[in-house]
């Protein structure tokens, strides 16, 4: 019996003029398949920081990972569960085999780096 995977995913921005909003909000899946969640942005920065996050029902977001973009290198992805990509227009989670503690509210988030952008 194969059991379904059902995830919902919500955008935000912390920088005025900046936009970033899921490409599809509701996704699911059966168990054991690879989901990629994506997020379309616009930012005239060059340093972009897009981070993913995921909460539970009656729960706190939980960090998940983030990943430069543009002119900033670097990633922290500490559960090798997913993996990112990023391009100068949008951001991809995925899921390597969703399970079904995966169903939950994905958030995608974009961040200027404002000490990089200061020199």
């Amino acid at each position: 019996m194969r059991r379904s995977v059902l995830l919902i995913l919500i955008a935000a921005s912390v920088a005025l003029g900046d936009r970033i909003q899921p490409d599809q909000a509701v996704i699911i899946r059966d168990e054991t398949d690879r989901v990629t969640l994506s997020c379309s942005y616009e930012t005239s920065s060059e340093y972009v920081d897009l981070h993913w996050y995921r909460q539970y029902p009656n729960s706190e977001p939980q960090y998940i990972l983030w990943k430069s973009a543009r002119q900033n290198s670097g990633s922290n992805i500490p559960d090798p569960h997913f993996e990112s990509s990023t391009s100068r227009t949008s951001t991809e989670l995925i899921i390597k085999a969703a399970t079904l503690k995966d169903s939950a509210l994905y958030y995608c988030a974009l961040l200027e780096d404002p000490v990089i952008q200061s020199f």
